[in-house]
């Protein structure tokens, strides 16, 4: 299964563009868990009502009422939040993202920023590789 070119070929054509991909959602992971880290976002509670296990391990659903009333969630998941058992509450903030969060963000902005990091120097080292440089030849030419 090998021929020549291969490392170029995956370079050019899967890892860079997977980049792209990774690093754009990424970036929408970070916008809601940045906001609740700036204090943005609906104040509320977060009841667990369900624990939820897979490969990765287990995880708590919930139900989000925010402090007025008018927002509520259900079927969410808190990240960073403390581990609760079924009935119990934690103060929550909701930002519209596809998690509330702990007041104050939790750590949840800097993993995604740290991320979003790595993903933007994969994506900057792909552009630099391959669009940048094959522009640049075929101007010299």
């Amino acid at each position: 299964m090998y021929f020549p070119g291969w490392r170029t070929f995956w370079w050019r054509y899967i890892a860079g563009p997977g980049a792209v991909v990774v690093f754009a959602a990424l970036i929408a992971l970070l916008i809601p868990a940045l906001s609740a880290h700036e204090g943005n976002g609906r104040q509320g509670r977060w009841t667990a009502t369900n624990i939820l296990c897979g490969h990765n391990g287990c995880n708590e659903v919930g139900t989000f009422l925010s402090a007025d009333g008018g927002d509520r969630r259900t079927r969410i998941s808190m990240f960073g939040g403390p581990d609760l058992a079924i009935g119990q509450a934690a103060p929550a903030v909701d930002t519209g993202g596809d998690e509330v969060y702990p007041p104050g963000g939790g750590d949840a902005w800097w993993h995604d920023l740290i991320g979003v990091s790595a993903a933007g120097l994969a994506v900057a080292a792909w552009l630099w590789a391959f669009p940048i440089r094959v522009l640049r030849r075929r101007r010299l030419r």
